[in-house]
């Protein structure tokens, strides 16, 4: 009786954590949504992506309890996100950007520019963010703001 009891309260919160993440599409791009702390985290890409890509500072999606369009964040980049993506050319990541996983870029080949709206990148030279590329890291500052780069 007490295994039942344990399986299905287990089970049960199974269910729950995986409620708390929603995966969505937002114009083209996957999203990961922690739909408890309202953020989304931009997914390991499935398409090819060609060009110049601005990640979007913040997502929309349809919640499907409410049927209200709800607006979140995006507040970091997945582990190799957009790794192996051999036609992109340049990035731009918002400011409210502020984890990027590891290989995120990597083997970019055609990777050339990555323009940063906050610090983040500064330390980029010694993540494995760029791991196969020949990116030049950009930083786009609104006047009165400077960067310290180490």
């Amino acid at each position: 009786m007490k295994k039942w009891f344990l399986l299905i309260l287990l089970s049960i919160s199974m269910m729950m954590a995986q409620a708390a993440v929603k995966h969505v599409q937002y114009k083209g791009l996957s999203y990961t949504v922690d739909t408890e702390s309202q953020v989304a985290q931009l997914s390991r890409q499935t398409v090819i992506i060609k060009g110049d890509l601005p990640i979007t500072e913040m997502i929309k999606y349809k919640d499907k309890a409410s049927g209200k369009y709800i607006s979140v964040p995006v507040t970091s980049i997945a582990d190799g996100a957009l790794e192996g993506q051999k036609k992109l050319k340049s990035l731009y990541i918002p400011a409210s950007v502020v984890e990027i996983g590891d290989y995120a870029f990597a083997n970019c080949k055609r990777l050339r520019h990555i323009y940063f709206a906050s610090s983040l990148g500064a330390n980029a030279s010694q993540m494995t963010w760029l791991s196969g590329t020949k990116a030049n890291i950009h930083f786009v500052l609104m006047p009165g703001e400077s960067i310290s780069i180490p």
